[in-house]
């Protein structure tokens, strides 16, 4: 896992130098507490680095400037999404107050769009150990009196004006689902005349169930979702809250919202981010990480197929080349290959071999072309210069063969706020093609001799196509040739700021472009030679973060945006003919600080990994 490098600056400072809302105190653990529901975590690692010998490259052809309007037409927009069938509660067997059919947020739902989240689940702060539940508050208006909404049909099992003493009023509600599953949701902070409602009562979905009170922190709501103690308020703080009974709030709403959306194949939570894209596609399985281990999800339903326990957790992991073993990096920089079982025949990945290793900061691993495996990592060094110390950073680079041989090791310098994602890379033949972003910008081939530096860099982000790289920056568009070394600029568009967002080449070899100018926002379509052969306007989707991916033949349009209410993702089947965006899919999930991914298994479904909240399978014939 990549971690902030942050905690390094005191360090490097001294070094320099010397050269030069919820107070509740915890109970008795739950006799009996249920097991919540399993969930799926993950961690990125697509990267690399190099040094070493440089390898001529031709002279890069002069590009075509396509020339976008000064204010573009807007794009046509269409909506296919339907929100949630809203049914009104009716008595069920095991269930008299009727069956969830969708969940809200307790504050301004249904998405909470006006509310934020004060504190998260799992955080820590207090002796009694870390949240186990959410702190709301709302936008622009006062929490003290604002309304509470019973997320969805349920029955009440616990009401006290008092259920918190001082921290006010407590209502406890039971939810329960189609698959005979249930879930309570949990209301803290509530003003004590407005719990009305007593246990054994029916509540609907979007019902006002009481109003935020004044306890001894700011006005807030405090909301839980837990499998246990239906008739008692509980601490709101716990040691391990995941492991007792409780689960991320806003995860299990958003979860089950999108499992219900038009289209969706399955969905699953993820706790963390997914391991590297597209390399995490076994075939038909997906790797994500959990509970300290490596985990394969059958692409077809979402269920687990195997899982291997990574005890001091994992740093790093990556397929190789041929998808037929697994490389894990743990924490104390211990390397093991993994033989991973044929899909048809089931059992468990076998260990081939293990390697200690020194890196354990800031790690990527990227396959070989020839099984084996690179592994980088990012370290400080210290050098004396004229008398004066002086700091800088260092990838070190580790070739290890498919026999857990070491063939090569080089260093190459690396800018101090480089991380494992940075780095763009495929594999190209006999090589692992690596474009290097940031102020050491360059591209390398690297095979079993080592890397080859190429003569020239190709812009600060990259995106990879099957077995093409392409480069771009503010207003540039590179292609990069693995077989003749060389990078070849493509389009270049006039200065802008931030400039290209993102691009998608097309199967008949035009491109798309996200491009962002001083007032517009707009999808470019240019053909093979870089010249324009349309422009339209996106900007109406607001401030969002576009990226562009292909599912099938069809060009697909994520938009996403974190805001103080958590992620929320929107997907959009772009028509190219027609010049028009439809929207197929929305959703979300807790706040994040990594970006959500889609990709395609080259049919016309869309996997989506929100981190720290779902994993799911879209149809997109299906969606909207």
């Amino acid at each position: 896992m990549q971690r902030p490098r942050t905690r390094w600056l005191p360090l490097i400072l001294l070094l320099l130098l010397a050269a030069a809302g919820c107070n509740r105190p915890a109970p008795t653990p739950p006799d009996r507490p249920p097991a919540v529901e399993s969930t799926q975590t993950a961690t990125a690692t697509h990267t690399a680095t190099a040094t070493a010998t440089i390898t001529p490259s031709p002279t890069a052809t002069p590009s075509p400037t396509p020339t976008p309007t000064a204010t573009a037409q807007p794009i046509q927009i269409s909506d296919a999404v339907r929100p949630p069938e809203a049914s009104a509660p009716s008595p069920q067997d095991g269930a008299p107050c009727g069956l969830v059919d969708t969940l809200d947020f307790p504050v301004d739902p249904p998405l909470a769009e006006e509310a934020y989240l004060i504190q998260g689940f799992g955080r820590g702060g207090r002796p009694a150990g870390q949240h186990a539940g959410e702190d709301w508050g709302l936008l622009d208006r006062p929490n003290l009196g604002a309304p509470v909404y019973s997320i969805g049909h349920g029955r009440v099992t616990y009401a006290q004006p008092l259920g918190w003493g001082r921290d006010k009023g407590v209502i406890i509600v039971e939810h329960r689902f189609a698959d005979g599953s249930r879930i309570l949701s949990f209301y803290g902070h509530l003003e004590p005349s407005t719990v009305t409602v007593r246990a054994g009562d029916c509540v609907e979905r979007g019902e006002e169930i009481a109003r935020i009170g004044r306890p001894r922190t700011p006005p807030h709501l405090h909301f839980e979702m837990r499998s246990h103690m239906p008739d008692e308020p509980g601490p709101g703080y716990w040691p391990d809250p995941a492991s007792a009974g409780w689960t991320g709030p806003s995860q299990f709403i958003w979860n089950n919202r999108m499992a219900a959306s038009p289209g969706v194949v399955w969905s699953q939570r993820l706790d963390g981010a997914l391991l590297s894209v597209p390399a995490s596609a076994v075939s038909d399985a997906v790797l994500v990480t959990q509970n300290n281990g490596i985990q394969a999800l059958d692409v077809a339903d979402g269920t687990a197929r195997w899982r291997v326990a990574v005890a001091d957790g994992v740093a790093g992991a990556v397929l190789s080349a041929d998808g037929s073993a697994l490389y894990v990096l743990d924490q104390t920089g211990m390397l093991s290959a993994l033989d991973l079982p044929v899909s048809a025949e089931g059992g468990q990945p076998v260990t081939r071999w293990q390697i200690a290793l020194d890196a354990k900061e800031d790690v990527a691993l990227m396959p070989l072309a020839d099984g084996g495996v690179l592994v980088s990592a990012w370290e400080i060094v210290f050098h004396e210069l004229d008398g004066k110390w002086e700091l800088s950073g260092q990838r070190q680079m580790t070739a290890i063969a498919a026999n857990g041989d070491i063939t090569w090791e080089r260093t190459r310098p690396a800018s101090l706020y480089w991380q494992p994602e940075d780095d763009r890379w495929t594999l190209a033949g006999s090589e692992l093609v690596l474009a290097v972003p940031g102020n050491d910008a360059r591209v390398w081939s690297i095979d079993r001799e080592g890397p080859a530096q190429w003569t020239r860099a190709a812009g600060e982000q990259y995106t990879v196509n099957g077995d093409q790289i392409w480069g771009f920056d503010a207003g540039t568009v590179y292609q990069l040739q693995p077989g003749t070394r060389s990078v070849v600029e493509v389009a270049s568009l006039p200065a802008a700021s931030p400039g290209i967002e993102a691009i998608l080449p097309l199967p008949d070899e035009r491109l798309l472009l996200a491009y962002r100018d001083r007032s517009d926002r707009r999808l470019l379509l240019l053909d093979s030679d870089g010249a324009l052969i349309w422009d339209r306007s996106f900007a109406s989707l607001g401030a969002a973060t576009p990226s562009l991916l292909l599912a099938g033949n069809q060009p697909l349009l994520l938009m996403q945006n974190a805001t103080r209410a958590g992620t929320r993702v929107d997907l959009y089947t772009i028509d190219v003919a027609g010049e028009s965006l439809t929207r197929i899919f929305s959703g979300g999930g807790p706040v994040a600080s990594r970006p959500a991914t889609a990709w395609s298994d080259g049919t016309d479904r869309v996997f989506l990994a929100i981190p720290d909240g779902s994993i799911l399978a879209l149809d997109i014939a299906a969606g909207g």
